[in-house]
């Protein structure tokens, strides 16, 4: 890989693909995955996450090809719903990493970040006086009112966003969903992250955790 700009973009990739139970080995530029009787070939440079369920396996020339077209690999529970580890980004320039450390560092320019991700979910201007536990607030009255709109407009039953990870089963089928979709899209953010050099643990909103960064992206698209 020359160079990243020679890659496609992420918007025109597969988000992710999920296999379980298979082995997985090159097959030209792209993965040969045999699964059972059924063999699916894909071009890796065509995805922008291979997520590897239990059962799996991948040999070595098989991830050197996937990095090489910055395609993440992440590890996985059984249906995506746990998240174990995951191969390097394919990015071999540091300046966004600095970049983003500056800005990390800098409180007032932090600030700054955190106020345009959180306006980036509103139809209107956030006031200026308005402190981030306000807006924090303000988050929390979108978030309700949209699951209560969709609720009303599918017929989907609806009583809050409740489950446990020590415990699935005990999830009702709607949160289920939505857990399993979060996973996916978290996926996607990291990908994205790490194939243009960010570090996923330098978070803006979200502080304190390997995958900060990622749960400020997707948030704004949830």
């Amino acid at each position: 890989m020359a160079t990243l700009r020679t890659l496609p973009k992420v918007r025109d990739s597969i988000s992710f693909l999920y296999f379980e139970h298979c082995r997985i080995k090159q097959s030209a530029k792209g993965i040969a995955i045999f699964q059972e009787k059924d063999k699916y070939v894909v071009p890796c440079a065509s995805i922008s996450t291979l997520l590897l369920g239990p059962g799996s396996s991948i040999t070595h020339a098989a991830i050197k090809t996937l990095t090489e077209n910055a395609c993440t690999v992440q590890w996985v529970g059984e249906n995506a719903l746990r998240f174990y580890a995951n191969g390097i980004g394919s990015s071999s320039n540091t300046e966004r990493l600095f970049h983003q450390a500056q800005l990390w560092t800098n409180p007032q320019q932090r600030l700054a970040i955190v106020r345009r991700m959180y306006q980036f979910r509103f139809q209107e201007e956030l006031p200026d006086h308005l402190s981030l536990q306000q807006i924090r607030g303000l988050e929390g009255v979108r978030v309700r009112t949209a699951y209560s709109r969709m609720s009303k407009a599918t017929g989907v039953k609806w009583k809050g966003r409740n489950y446990k990870q020590d415990d699935w089963d005990e999830a009702s089928p709607i949160n289920k969903a939505l857990s399993t979709a979060n996973t996916c899209l978290y996926a996607v953010c990291q990908a994205a992250i790490m194939s243009v050099g960010y570090s996923p643990a330098l978070g803006f909103i979200h502080t304190g955790k390997p995958l900060s960064l990622v749960y400020d992206i997707a948030d704004l698209y949830k």
